[in-house]
């Protein structure tokens, strides 16, 4: 009698997975690697996945990337209409708590859409969320000083930050395994974040009062 392919076994397998692809990358992930991490024979894996490609693309989903972007668009949105930065409304921290429980029940998928999936149809993720994060912060930005297209340096200033924001959200959730311990370091690296922002804004308002006077 053939075996049945158990819902509890196969989940298992995802979540080793995830860990495998989250510290490996897919490149150097193996089906071997994952049997070891799961606990279970490389024989056995091959009867629930048919091989690495379909094990990854069972964990990341077109689905499950678009909800990624789509949480972080809702997060900048409610940032960049609140009227001050540093004290945020309650929309602005229910949208960041959202994100934040994403991030910390998705962890080890977060950490490969954002830094270890070259060689999957997920290798632009990083680019995306960075576009994601520029584009309302810039509308926003333009909104609030007035300026109908904010300078290059502004850009280029936003770009850089927002290239690190992805290095440092993959850092945190690398670093740390606790809920308690990913809410605080991400609430200290927000904190930080958010004053750099609201000094940017103050310094793009200060440029473009200063050239119209000017001219």
């Amino acid at each position: 009698m053939a075996q049945q392919l158990k819902d509890e076994v196969r989940n298992k397998m995802l979540d080793a997975g995830g860990r495998v692809f989250a510290s490996a990358g897919y490149g150097g992930a193996t089906m071997a690697a994952i049997a070891r991490e799961a606990g279970v024979s490389t024989g056995n894996l091959y009867r629930y996945f048919g091989g690495k490609d379909e094990l990854f693309y069972t964990l990341f989903t077109d689905e499950f990337a678009a909800e990624h972007l789509r949480r972080v668009r809702r997060r900048v949105g409610s940032l960049v209409a609140t009227p001050d930065l540093e004290a945020l409304g309650e929309e602005a921290r229910r949208d960041g708590e959202a994100l934040l429980r994403f991030w910390i029940e998705n962890r080890a998928r977060v950490v490969v859409l954002l830094a270890r999936a070259e060689g999957t149809r997920f290798a632009d993720h990083p680019a995306r969320f960075v576009e994601a994060l520029m584009r309302p912060t810039l509308a926003g930005l333009s909104a609030r000083t007035g300026k109908r297209r904010l300078g290059s340096m502004v850009r280029f200033t936003l770009r850089n930050v927002f290239d690190n924001t992805v290095r440092t959200i993959v850092a945190i959730l690398e670093e740390h395994e606790e809920e308690a311990a990913i809410t605080e370091a991400f609430q200290a690296f927000w904190s930080y974040q958010l004053a750099g922002l609201a000094g940017l804004e103050r310094w793009a308002s200060r440029v473009s009062e200063s050239r119209r006077v000017s001219t």
